[in-house]
């Protein structure tokens, strides 16, 4: 592997098997104490966006901020409005510390192309695919904020009719902690992730650009897990899917299904249904576990996947985490009495090409 300029071998390691990479002092404190108050600035400034769910900002009403639920203060100062196809304030060269935030940008190149290299995942280090294929923000949680859990991207036939039409998705996701003085046990806030008991077989997200949706368990007699992937074109048709695991030699890629429509597999099943209904080898299909399984009353009565194990970040200031965007669950716990700042963002690597033999809809 060629040499990294920034970031530890172990890192590498560590989000290739599906875990968080967590790197304190990656910014020094003069540094972050310079970002955080150019945040803080700009958000009291009123240039921050306010999250879309959040239902309140300065043209609320008065019965909007009389209901204002403060788990959803969330708020961005982004560096592309897509809805507006413009440059976001996070990129403006009159507003605020520029030049704070252009050296952070300097430290976010240096570390995309470390984890272009680790990785193998060239693509990431790749500019001319739009605007918005690489997303980083400043983020601002008010007291009492939080995030239910999810993954930060999904497989394109997961997400109905438009999952194809983006050129780029989103590959690794990250932050940086930009807060003072931070103790998890007064502030709450932290970044709770759920990672896997066991080491993954091989490397996660995705694989021949098909992203991964599962897990198959491990087995006394295959004690890591495997990452589970979507063949979302069949026969180059949008809509006819297949489960695959890798070989042990990485050469092949090992059938667990038959071709099945996207919809409603994809939408309405839980792990039983793909356990019992759609992989053929009862002993492989009792293995199965969706990364996030789609919500209903059947999965909450199901409960939660045993092989996973809670890890918790705190927001500790100058704390670097980098994930996959795709393998890892996870989710913000609530702050206390604080507000909870961070640089984010995502490295986009390009989609596969919309598939060409038509689309199949139920």
């Amino acid at each position: 592997m060629a040499a990294l300029s920034i970031l530890p071998e172990s890192a590498i390691n560590t989000i290739d098997r599906g875990g968080i990479a967590v790197i304190k002092d990656f910014m020094s404190p003069s540094e972050v104490s310079r970002l955080r108050a150019d945040a803080s600035t700009l958000y009291y400034d009123g240039q921050f966006t306010v999250d879309a769910l959040a239902g309140y900002g300065k043209t609320a009403s008065a019965k909007d901020k009389a209901s204002f639920d403060a788990t959803k203060d969330r708020a961005v100062l982004p560096a592309y409005i897509p809805s507006q196809k413009k440059a976001g304030p996070f990129l403006s060269t009159t507003l605020g510390d520029v030049d704070a935030r252009q050296k952070l940008t300097t430290t976010i190149t240096a570390l995309r192309s470390d984890l272009a290299k680790g990785l193998d995942r060239p693509g990431i280090d790749v500019l001319d695919y739009g605007n918005d294929n690489h997303e980083i923000s400043f983020t601002r949680f008010g007291p009492g904020a939080l995030l239910a859990r999810h993954i930060d991207e999904h497989h394109e036939e997961c997400k109905g009719r438009v999952g194809w039409s983006r050129p780029t998705r989103r590959s690794l996701s990250w932050l940086v902690y930009l807060n003072e003085d931070w103790d998890a046990n007064n502030d709450g806030g932290c970044l709770r992730t759920y990672e896997r008991k066991a080491e993954s077989a091989f490397s996660v997200g995705s694989r021949h650009g098909d992203l991964q949706i599962g897990w198959l368990k491990p087995t006394v007699d295959d004690p890591r897990e495997r990452p589970v992937f979507l063949d979302g074109r069949r026969g180059n048709v949008s809509g006819k899917c297949a489960l695959y695991i890798d070989s042990d030699d990485r050469e092949r890629k090992v059938y667990l299904t038959k071709e099945f429509n996207s919809d409603p597999y994809l939408f309405l099943t839980s792990d039983f249904f793909v356990q019992n209904l759609l992989i053929q080898n009862h002993d492989l299909g009792k293995r199965f576990h969706y990364l996030e399984q789609p919500k209903s009353a059947l999965t909450s009565y199901l409960g939660q996947d045993s092989g996973e194990q809670v890890k918790d970040v705190a927001p500790t200031g100058g704390t670097l985490v980098v994930f996959d965007s795709v393998a890892l669950p996870h989710e913000v716990m609530p702050t206390i009495s604080r507000e909870r700042w961070a640089a984010s963002g995502w490295f986009h690597e390009k989609q596969q090409p919309e598939p060409t033999g038509g689309q199949i809809f139920l």
